[in-house]
């Protein structure tokens, strides 16, 4: 086995860990948990499909193939980058520290440098071959190779605002796909989002390979949301939640994002009834064993109870003053 390390981002407490242990689980012949560090996850896995992983993963700076974990000292990490077996090749040493944790990230790059230079070992600026990383949080440095970068600014340019259509109140890109990612759905396997307004979650789901299925109640949501799919490998259907023109045990995973707030419309006698059937047909359809991702604006326990899944992670989002997002990830 070889060991990582998952330079994850901060805006989120919890999601960044969970979307990297879903993905490694997938993409992986067997692992484990080794650490959970303040923004950083290090865990052993056989057989990984690291660029898999990387070009996934929306929580996550960078996967790092850890060579060394030290003390955060400056004597102990130059007892470590005196041993570090490396290949001869010209590098590039950069560090990031997180939060206020110590030493310095310039003081941690000059003293690995120092002793890589004293064996022999040329640095390069331009043009590395290889690029060592080292993360700075509590109390330890995490050092190792570069193995594979995660691009998080392609989802800057889909913002729901920047699309050709838009409706307030939607998932951000970068939201949408780590849900995806809890469900581990494959490449080539079918995601199902019932509520798919203007298709947000697909987007990120056809993305990575995956394939992905929308109903949507509103006629004018279909037509605008189309817009938003061109070229992809998704299908947009006109049709109720709480009747799916599906038959059952035929997806393989589901996302959703249950309509509140102000422009949100509600099409059934109650919001509850909504739910209550909805989750029952989602029930029948997902595969046995496999995952769906609720987003709600209150706690839904009970009736994910009722309908027969079983929650296995809660997580919680702050929108704003009024509106904390709720998320469930159940299986079927």
């Amino acid at each position: 086995m070889k060991t990582y390390a998952f330079e994850l981002s901060g805006e989120h407490e919890t999601l960044p860990r969970c979307e990297a242990l879903a993905l490694v689980e997938a993409c992986s012949s067997s692992f484990s948990e080794i650490a959970f560090l303040d923004q950083c996850l290090i865990v052993e896995a056989e057989d990984l499909d690291v660029k898999t992983v990387a070009s996934r993963l929306a929580m996550t700076h960078r996967i790092i193939e850890v060579l060394a974990i030290c003390e955060a000292n400056l004597e102990a990490l130059a007892n470590s980058a005196s041993t570090l077996q490396l290949p001869p090749e010209r590098y590039l040493i950069r560090a990031r520290r997180i939060k206020d944790a110590a030493p310095a990230a310039d003081a941690v790059e000059r003293e690995v440098g120092r002793i890589l230079f004293q064996r022999g070992y040329k640095a390069d600026l331009k043009t590395p071959e290889m690029v060592l990383r080292a993360i700075i949080t509590s109390g330890r440095i995490i050092l190792g190779r570069e193995a594979a970068r995660c691009d998080r600014s392609s989802f800057e340019a889909r913002r729901p605002h920047l699309k050709p259509y838009f409706h307030p109140g939607v998932l951000m890109p970068r939201m949408a796909r780590s849900l995806v990612n809890l469900t581990q759905a494959r490449a080539g396997e079918m995601l199902l989002d019932p509520f798919a307004g203007t298709c947000g979650i697909l987007i990120e789901a056809c993305l990575i390979g995956v394939q992905g299925l929308g109903i949507e109640v509103q006629a004018s949501l279909v037509k605008g949301a189309k817009c938003n799919l061109q070229s992809l490998d998704c299908s947009l259907l006109l049709g109720d939640a709480k009747r799916l023109p599906l038959k059952g045990s035929s997806v393989d995973a589901a996302v959703l994002d249950i309509p509140y707030g102000r422009s949100a419309k509600i099409m059934a006698k109650s919001k509850d009834l909504l739910l209550e059937e909805s989750l029952s047909e989602l029930f029948r359809v997902i595969k046995p064993g496999r995952r769906m991702v609720i987003v709600a604006d209150r706690p839904l326990d009970d009736m994910l109870a009722y309908a027969g899944f079983e929650v296995i992670q809660k997580h919680t989002d702050r929108v704003h003053r009024s509106l904390t997002r709720q998320i469930f990830l159940c299986r079927r």
